[in-house]
């Protein structure tokens, strides 16, 4: 696991910002470069949560969890400016390491493993997801209902 936690390290934490207390990683640098920088960091993230899901059989709503974390950050660390300063804020990869180390310290104190917070993060996500799906459908049918008038 040291080695994910260095990975997550380098790609989230690496480095300081002079001046100030805030920290970013290759993430957040890599995800400057316009198109490729975010999907190659992206390839990164994914092979983390595919590390967890095989080699520590985390549980598959932690796993979920984890991916969701992933599909968060690269969606939305690709808009531009915006997406790089969520880069700097959310750290996917920390985030990942931190549920991984969960799950582990459950399994050394021979509890059952929970996954009750990653199915209420997944739900919430999903409700979010679905309104957001809603909003842009009423914002389409506006404009078409608009255009239509215009004719």
């Amino acid at each position: 696991m040291e080695g994910l936690e260095q990975l997550a390290w380098l790609m989230d934490r690496a480095f300081q910002i002079p001046g100030t207390k805030i920290r970013v990683g290759l993430d957040a640098l890599l995800g400057l470069l316009p198109v490729g920088g975010d999907f190659l960091t992206g390839i990164v993230q994914v092979g983390l949560v595919l590390v967890a899901l095989k080699r520590y059989h985390v549980p598959k709503p932690v796993a979920a969890r984890m991916a969701a974390n992933v599909l968060l950050d690269t969606t939305l660390g690709s808009i531009p400016l915006l997406g790089d300063l969520f880069d700097v804020a959310f750290k996917a990869n920390t985030r990942n390491i931190k549920l991984l180390q969960q799950v582990a310290e459950q399994r050394q104190r021979n509890e059952a493993v929970s996954s009750k917070s990653s199915i209420l993060f997944l739900v919430g996500l999903a409700g979010v997801l679905l309104l957001a799906l809603g909003l842009v459908f009423i914002g389409f049918v506006t404009v078409i209902a608009w255009l239509v008038k215009r004719l």
